[in-house]
């Protein structure tokens, strides 16, 4: 797969490395630059969410068309790169132990491919495999055996193609895949709505056509839920939903925050919690997921905000209302949803003994770089045994920020900056701010093959800020350790 100098005649590279290094310019000057929030529609809209397609029996199987093409979006007909017809795709919804079957055909007129953010299987063959490309036309079946002991949560699939991917994305083309613990399916959590919120910030040029991506459009584009520009969720006074929001956009930071109530956050990236986190704020970047609880107080109208974030070199996304939540008044007195059957206790990585410690470092000089170079398919940066504990320490040499993603396995957050902090459970996205480091543990469990990790700011990656890893049987010399129970090391 060569490296384009190109992306698809959208974002080139000369251009974007010149808003970089106007971004560096502001970031050396001390400045601010805010970006505008578009004004909201005047009328209400209720939350409308993506048709789900479940299992049935131990399998799922799935059609998923993607095209561009005119779809009803942000409260008028838009251009879009849809699943299915729609923004965004179809949910999917399965159990772990199942079979999924997806047939993408692709009609566009670049080549495309899938990867299903978040699900712990192979990399290789019809499985997550982002090293294929499926042209212009063709149709391939991917298959996805769901490990029993796979964490339950929210993940979500996506275009991968590299080169391509921001256009893509930024067109629309995402959706949410669930997978349900046993509490969820007929246990004690069974009875709990959930709603799945899917943010998106698009961009339109006056006659409905897709602008292609370029950060100095960041002014301008549509934060959306579900496709919708503010829609309103109604809920009871004292009804609690369960909420799962995955940020699908292709460089956006959203913090949310809803007004007159705090947020319990229950998962993150499609991995359960050991314990619930009250907050006022949930951070979520380019391809992370949140699950929250959300009960709902007096009645009245209150605000879901995302607040202004930094995203470096003195840009500061505006504080805007991406949806309202209208609480009704309810005479029947509500008990609070018992959130522990949807925690689940999780291995401290720290506690296993350590195989390896590696460096990787993002920056910008001369491009958009993963360790000092730009992607190649056909190179293996990393090579990382089977079983096999690692600590990775992530440093953002940079003046923007950069979302760290890894497929395949997830990871323990062990230190910021070198200082030790406390998860609560496993994430496979997170934010590394300017000049700043990440420490994280992982396990490299079940699965050899080659995979990515890299800058989840679609752009960034597009323009190299990849890397390749391939995972080995064991050396040699030295035994496989005994995988430990549960999925990684979940007891």
């Amino acid at each position: 797969m060569a490296q384009p100098q190109t992306i698809d005649g959208d974002v080139t590279r000369r251009g974007f490395m010149g808003v970089a290094a106007s971004a560096a310019a502001v970031a050396g000057s001390g400045g601010l630059r805010h970006w505008g929030a578009p004004s909201p529609p005047p009328r209400v809209e209720s939350l409308v969410e993506p048709p789900r397609i479940h299992s049935w029996r131990g399998r799922l199987s799935a059609t998923l068309v993607i095209e561009e093409r005119e779809c009803f979006w942000a409260g008028a007909r838009r251009t879009a790169v849809t699943y299915n017809g729609g923004v965004p795709g179809p949910t999917l919804v399965a159990d772990p132990g199942d079979r999924v079957h997806v047939r993408l055909v692709n009609r566009l007129s670049t080549p495309t491919n899938l990867h299903t953010h978040g699900f712990h299987v192979p990399p290789g063959g019809n499985a997550d495999n982002v090293m294929i490309d499926v042209p212009a036309g063709g149709t391939f079946d991917y298959q996805f055996d769901i490990p029993r002991d796979h964490p339950a949560g929210l993940n979500w699939y996506h275009p991968h193609p590299h080169g391509d991917g921001s256009r893509q994305l930024f067109g629309g083309a995402a959706g949410a895949v669930i997978f349900r613990s046993e509490a969820e399916r007929r246990g004690a959590a069974a009875s709990a709505r959930d709603r799945v919120l899917v943010l998106q910030a698009p961009e339109w040029a006056a006659d409905g056509s897709l602008k292609p991506w370029s950060a100095n459009l960041l002014a301008s584009q549509v934060r959306l839920v579900n496709g919708q520009q503010n829609p309103h969720v109604a809920l009871k006074a004292g009804e609690t939903e369960r909420w799962r929001i995955v940020n699908a956009s292709v460089s956006d930071f959203f913090d949310l925050r809803l007004d007159g109530h705090r947020l319990t956050q229950i998962a993150a990236d499609g991995n359960p919690f050991s314990h619930t986190v009250e907050t006022d704020v949930v951070h979520i970047p380019p391809g992370g997921r949140a699950e929250v609880l959300v009960r709902a107080g007096a009645p009245g109208r209150y605000a879901l905000h995302a607040l202004p974030s930094d995203h470096g070199a003195g840009f500061v996304s505006p504080d805007l209302v991406l949806a309202t939540l209208d609480v009704l008044p309810d005479r029947r007195p509500r008990r609070a949803l018992n959130p522990q059957p949807l925690l689940e206790p999780f291995c401290d990585l720290r506690t296993l003994p350590l195989d390896k410690q590696r460096t990787i470092t993002m920056s910008m000089t001369g491009g958009f770089k993963m360790d000092g170079k730009l992607f190649d398919h056909d190179r293996v940066d990393h090579v990382v045994e089977l079983g096999a504990v690692e600590e990775w320490t992530i440093v953002n040499d940079s003046v923007l920020a950069h979302p760290f993603h890894i497929h395949v396995n997830p990871f323990q957050v062990t230190h910021v900056n070198g200082q030790p902090v406390d998860e609560p459970g496993y994430r496979d996205t997170v934010t590394v701010h300017p000049r700043q480091s990440i420490t994280l543990r992982t396990v490299f469990a079940d699965f050899t093959g080659t995979s990515l990790f890299h800058c989840h700011i679609t752009p960034h990656s597009d323009l190299g800020m990849v890397g390749v890893f391939e995972i080995v049987p064991p050396g040699e010399g030295r035994a496989p350790r005994p995988k430990p129970p549960g999925f990684l090391c979940r007891l």
